[in-house]
């Protein structure tokens, strides 16, 4: 007896807990960055790595910074995956295999010639522009010898000041890092000379 009461006790004082805590924000929309419009060739295999990100660049949330410079969530938008990973399949989708190789990502397990280690600095909104930059660098993969290293930038204006069109207006930003991205890879994974 005492034990079913004291079982009964437990389980309100349980839901109780449970009906305090805040229900999380369902948002309005939750955007992608969409098909790449331009490809590159690579003549070796690239591995790619999703980038380095901080939690707030990287995550699902899309910040914006103020005129005082803080950094605020946009309330009613996420990305529909991690930016991280957005971003990679992104370079992923704009190599294409028109060349001699090809890309894969990283956790594929593939044996590269190269892997392209790369890091988002900033992928956030200021006011209706969006701003994305991010620095790359192409290693082989064998030797982890330091291929080539470069800064790419984008940016990109919303067409209004709603929280959807800003949102709209980052994933451009981030295609065109991407791109940028996937064009310098292309250029500088050169496959191997034969020996002679």
């Amino acid at each position: 007896m005492i034990r079913s009461i004291s079982l009964a006790f437990a389980m309100t004082a349980l839901t109780a807990c449970v009906s305090v805590l805040p229900e999380p924000e369902v948002p309005d929309g939750l955007y992608r960055f969409g098909a790449m419009t331009e490809t590159y060739p690579v003549e070796t295999v690239v591995a790619v790595r999703e980038p380095e990100a901080s939690r707030l660049f990287g995550g699902r949330v899309i910040a914006s910074e103020d005129a005082a410079g803080a950094l605020r969530l946009v309330r009613g938008v996420e990305w529909a995956d991690s930016a991280t990973r957005l971003m990679q399949v992104a370079v992923l989708d704009a190599l294409d295999d028109k060349g001699a190789g090809v890309a894969v990502a990283l956790e594929a397990g593939a044996h590269a010639d190269y892997e392209l280690v790369w890091r988002i600095e900033d992928f956030t909104l200021a006011g209706t522009l969006a701003r994305c930059d991010l620095e790359a660098t192409l290693v082989e993969a064998d030797t982890r010898k330091v291929v080539a290293q470069t800064n790419v930038t984008s940016s990109a204006n919303a067409g209004a000041s709603s929280a959807e069109s800003r949102a709209l207006a980052l994933a451009e930003a981030g295609r065109a890092c991407a791109a940028q991205v996937a064009g310098f890879v292309s250029e500088q994974a050169t496959a191997a000379e034969p020996d002679a």
